[in-house]
This record gives C-alpha cells, sequence and structure tokens, in this order.
C-alpha cells in the first residue's frame, strides 16, 4: 500500500499552487494515489493550455520525453498539456474529473485505458489493482 505521508505532502503542494478548478486534473499514479492504492513518486497534472503558458512564464522548468511532450516540472510536479501515448481530450478529462479532497482527478477508468496503452509491467500491476478496487465499488 502507498506510503500516505508522501502522498499527502504532494498533494498539498498542489493545493497551494491554488490553480483554477476546472483547467486542471490530476493524472498517472495520483488518481491511486489519492486512494491509498499506491506511493506517489511525483505528480502529474493535465492542464488546460492558458494554464500552461501561466506556468511556463513562472520558474518551471521545461522538460521534453524522448516522443516530444514537453512538460513543466516543479519539484516533483509535472504539468502536461497533451497527454501520451493515446489520443486524449484533456479538457474532457478535466470536465470529466472526480474531486476528492478539494482536488480534481483524472477518473480511475481513464487511468484504466492509459494504462493498458502503456502496458509496461508497472502499469499491469496498476492495472490489477484498479479493477480490483472498481469491483469492490460497485
Amino acid at each position: 500500500m502507498g506510503n500516505n505521508t508522501s502522498n499527502q505532502n504532494l498533494f498539498q503542494r498542489v493545493k497551494e499552487l491554488k490553480l483554477p478548478m476546472g483547467k486542471y486534473a490530476l493524472f498517472g499514479s495520483a488518481p491511486l494515489g489519492i486512494r491509498k492504492l499506491k506511493n506517489c513518486r511525483d505528480i502529474d497534472i493535465v492542464v488546460t493550455e492558458d494554464l500552461w503558458d501561466e506556468y511556463k512564464q513562472k520558474n518551471w522548468k521545461l522538460r521534453t520525453k524522448p516522443h516530444g511532450s514537453k512538460y513543466l516540472w516543479n519539484k516533483k510536479i509535472e504539468l502536461w498539456k497533451d497527454w501520451q501515448p493515446g489520443q486524449w481530450d484533456i479538457k474532457q478529462l478535466i470536465k470529466e474529473a472526480e474531486i476528492i479532497n478539494d482536488l480534481p482527478f483524472v477518473r480511475l477508468e481513464r487511468v484504466l485505458e492509459y494504462k493498458k496503452l502503456l502496458g509496461r509491467k508497472k502499469d499491469l500491476a496498476d492495472i490489477k489493482i484498479i479493477k480490483k478496487f472498481l469491483q469492490t465499488k460497485k
């Protein structure tokens, strides 16, 4: 199970950014982390283009993934205006996000789709965890 303290610290840092609701959602392992299903090493946040541009002007580092996606990085928090692999409608992901502890999280069903696309060893483990969680919820 996730080490809750490090997760909580990361989520607290996101809250302190005071990002505007409706312009962002936490993706990656964060929807698992908030449910204490995983330990988050960092927080991936999908954001609207305008919010991304705003943070690009601040002293966030611009980094590029090998596949070409650019993201903004600041001490374990990453802002993304696109999401790879797959075709993701960022605005839709944000619109349908679930609010947990005052933060918007991409729905677990979407995390499941994303993990299936990636299919790395750690993703397969996450897929099992998510499926089990969604089944017990029903």
